[in-house]
């Protein structure tokens, strides 16, 4: 810690510190101005000290978020409630089409046409 490098990388730090040191660290590291990348499993350690985060997926993407960890929480929940939220709501629209396309698929030729532009919006 007694040179300054651009880029800290850092897993677990708080492993094997008492309290006191754990202290001086997270001090430390919340005056930290540059890159700090910081694994850990303290949650109150992550909340004192990032300004960020980054989450690995299980897609294997990358997803940023501003503020500490808590904040992460928040955001990535909201994030998964509006995409369950949007995946229902097409998943009713498809359900509509279908059911317009079994009923009038065979109706007026309107009504076909309709039918039939359905089924290419469902196809894509």
């Amino acid at each position: 810690m007694f040179i300054q490098p651009t880029l800290l990388l850092l897993d677990e730090p708080t492993n094997h510190l008492d309290m006191e040191a754990v202290i001086w660290l997270e001090d430390y590291l919340s005056k930290w101005n540059n890159i700090l990348l910081l694994i850990s499993h303290s949650q109150d350690f992550l909340n004192n000290v990032t300004t960020h985060t980054i989450h690995f997926t299980n897609r294997r993407k990358l997803d940023t978020y501003d503020g500490n960890y808590d904040q992460f929480v928040k955001t990535k929940s909201e994030k998964e409630e509006n995409q369950t939220k949007q995946y229902n709501w097409e998943q009713d629209q498809i359900k509509s089409m279908k059911e317009y396309i079994a009923r009038f698929g065979h109706g007026t030729a309107k009504n076909a046409k309709q039918a039939q532009s359905k089924q290419k919006v469902l196809d894509k």
